[in-house]
């Protein structure tokens, strides 16, 4: 029974396993899906996402743009496939700013499915596009249930090889 109410109690506690995750961002046209011939340009920078609070954060600028931006977006797609509009972002280079964003969307963002894109006159489609990647990897987080049902499993499985050994040596 101590075993069980311990598994609980880890199932409860979300807050616990909150964390502050660090993206970078990189954009380029070679990972455009429509940029036009001519088009150029390059940027960088950084995001966080906090998964307790679900507050999207960013910061990242560019240039060298062959055209002039007309409207820039955070899209839900992943690399190299084009994806619908999740946050307009405001003209101009550097874009800082925050959002909070769904669980969906924090989901989304920690598989690396979103994307910065910079439409452009030259490139309507987007001239320079970036993927928000994890910084360190792509390491998914266990949601807290997944956490607790890997406890029950440790757990269940110490109590049968000391049962096991108990048998077998007496």
């Amino acid at each position: 029974m101590p075993i069980l109410l311990m598994v609980l109690m880890l199932c409860t506690a979300p807050s616990a396993h909150a964390a502050i995750v660090d993206f970078s961002i990189s954009l380029d046209v070679a990972q455009a899906t429509t940029a036009q011939p001519g088009a150029s340009g390059s940027g960088s920078g950084t995001a966080t996402l906090d998964t307790a609070t679900n507050l999207f954060s960013w910061n990242f600028s560019y240039s060298g743009l062959a055209g002039t931006e007309t409207m820039a977006h955070f899209h839900l797609g992943a690399p190299g496939v084009p994806g619908g509009v999740e946050h307009g972002l405001p003209g101009g280079s550097p874009k800082i700013g925050n959002a909070t964003v769904t669980g969906i969307q924090a989901a989304d963002i920690l598989a690396e499915l979103w994307y910065a894109n910079i439409h452009t006159t030259n490139s309507s489609g987007g001239e320079i596009r970036g993927q928000v990647v994890q910084v360190g990897g792509s390491v998914p987080l266990l949601p807290v249930w997944a956490l607790g049902l890997l406890a029950l499993l440790l757990l269940s499985t110490s109590a049968w090889l000391l049962r096991r050994r108990a048998l077998v040596n007496g």
